[in-house]
């Protein structure tokens, strides 16, 4: 069931991409899959067992057995909020655009469907270079979206998207390419943990750019001001949470005493996030830059729940999350 909600939105995009369909047609398409997403996800809550811990709804299938690389996926307690608060957003922001009328429609549709099955890969991957491959493919339909459908200033926004996150990414890259080969495997599940402050390191930067956290928020305003605003709002909303997901299963699951060792740094960067994206939040002469720097915020304000190292503060956390 949980490779179905991860394949069932990258189909529905390919057919919305491949037939010659009218844009109320392939709206209705799009709207279509994202509602049947719903039910699926509605369908593992149901059966999801919460009194028992660990690993739910799991696949797995080796791909390359000397590095021990699967497609390996599941769900956690957490991680289902995660999903579901992933597949209403977009169900939400489909309908919007279908409501507004987008231009080139099969195009649109097809990119938010692409973006919808690649986030539930994020939260449901349990092999890195996995997680890797879907963390990736999210930024793909963002980049376009941003770029075709934004505002005057789109080219700049996207551009300096890309700058931020392509460098976040790399450093992410080199992490999971080092502590896969030092753990000989690359499974989550198999693999132990670390104490490389540097690999620590490079994964919470990559998604601190992502959330983003101060001060890794360069990208931040003229994203938001240049998205058209479902865009924006799953940026906001869905996208930001990627992050949550990558610094709760890896950065502090994989690397216990690094993330104690910088439990401090993290908790004073994430304070001052939450203090400066307020009061610019309070300033922002637009909504757009509202939305912005208060994501900003509860970015920060989630990451000092986090990094709290109790379940109170990872509860929280997920809780701000949905």
């Amino acid at each position: 069931m949980t490779t179905l909600l991860i394949l069932l939105p990258f189909a529905a995009a390919v057919l919305i991409w491949l037939l010659p369909l009218n844009p109320v047609s392939a709206g209705s398409l799009a709207l279509l899959a994202a509602l049947a997403e719903v039910g699926i996800w509605i369908q593992v809550v149901a059966r999801f067992d919460f009194e028992q811990a660990g690993l739910q709804f799991e696949q797995r299938r080796m791909w390359f057995s000397d590095l021990d690389v699967s497609y390996h996926v599941g769900v956690y307690g957490f991680s289902v909020w995660l999903i579901g608060l992933t597949v209403v957003a977009m169900t939400a922001a489909i309908a919007y655009a279908f409501w507004v009328g987008r231009e080139r429609a099969r195009f649109y549709m097809g990119l938010m469907l692409f973006l919808t099955g690649s986030v539930v890969g994020v939260f449901a991957a349990q092999d890195l270079l996995l997680f890797y491959a879907f963390f990736e493919a999210m930024l793909i339909p963002l980049y376009v979206l941003v770029g075709v459908w934004g505002g005057p200033g789109r080219l700049g926004a996207t551009l300096k998207f890309v700058v931020y996150t392509m460098a976040g990414s790399l450093l992410m890259l080199a992490a999971i390419v080092v502590l896969g080969v030092s753990q000989g495997t690359f499974d989550l599940v198999e693999s132990g943990t670390s104490d490389d402050p540097w690999l620590f390191l490079g994964f919470v930067v990559a998604f601190a750019v992502k959330a983003p956290l101060f001060p890794f928020h360069g990208w931040l305003p003229d994203a938001y001001r240049e998205a058209p605003p479902e865009v924006a709002a799953v940026l906001s909303g869905v996208v930001s949470k990627a992050a949550v997901y990558g610094l709760l299963r890896i950065a502090i699951a994989k690397f216990p005493e690094p993330a104690e060792d910088f439990q401090v740094v993290v908790l004073v960067l994430a304070a001052v996030g939450l203090v400066y994206g307020s009061l610019v939040a309070f300033r922002a002469p637009d909504y757009r830059g509202v939305v912005a720097y208060s994501s900003l915020a509860q970015m920060s304000l989630i990451t000092m729940g986090l990094f709290a190292f109790n379940e109170a503060g990872w509860t929280g956390a997920i809780l701000q999350s949905v």
